[in-house]
């Protein structure tokens, strides 16, 4: 059974050896008995965070091509380790927030009141989502359309 876009824990893990830098938050959900609960949880609350925001269209694992996991798998990896390292803090904040607070006078923080429902998504992980087409976001366009003029929609016409 699938764990995330991952293939199990050891899957995720190998991301984690291979492909990541800085592993230091990650590395401290392994408790010294090696139960991987807690690092299963930050996989499996990466993927949901990922799935159910509307922001993205994204294939469970079972459908997903082998190139989109690659991709899915890294957009998985990084998104734990965020949670991993900043979940704490998010939550806090985004408590302060559902109180209405928009200033935190102690800490200096402003706290805009469109943002409460808005879950923060690493910059790399938007990259990966959007670099591989699983954004929902509609390209703004134009196109010749049946019309009494005879110009073109890519001549200038706002001078009159």
């Amino acid at each position: 059974m699938s764990l995330g876009w991952f293939d199990d824990i050891a899957d995720a893990e190998a991301y984690f050896t291979d492909e990541r830098l800085v592993t230091t938050a990650w590395d401290a959900l392994d408790p010294d008995d090696d139960d991987t609960t807690k690092q299963e949880k930050a996989v499996k609350n990466a993927y949901n965070r990922i799935y159910y925001d509307p922001s993205y269209t994204v294939p469970t694992y079972a459908v997903a091509t082998a190139a989109q996991l690659v991709i899915l798998k890294k957009v998985n990896g990084e998104m734990a380790y965020y949670l991993a390292q900043h979940l704490e803090d998010e939550d806090r904040r985004k408590g302060i927030q559902a109180q209405a607070v928009t200033d935190a006078g102690i800490v200096k923080e402003s706290y805009s009141k469109d943002d409460l429902m808005a879950l923060p998504i690493p910059p790399f992980v938007e990259a990966l989502l959007k670099d591989e087409g699983f954004t929902t976001e509609k390209a703004f366009g134009m196109a010749n359309l049946d019309r009494d003029e005879d110009e073109s929609v890519d001549k200038k016409v706002d001078e009159f």
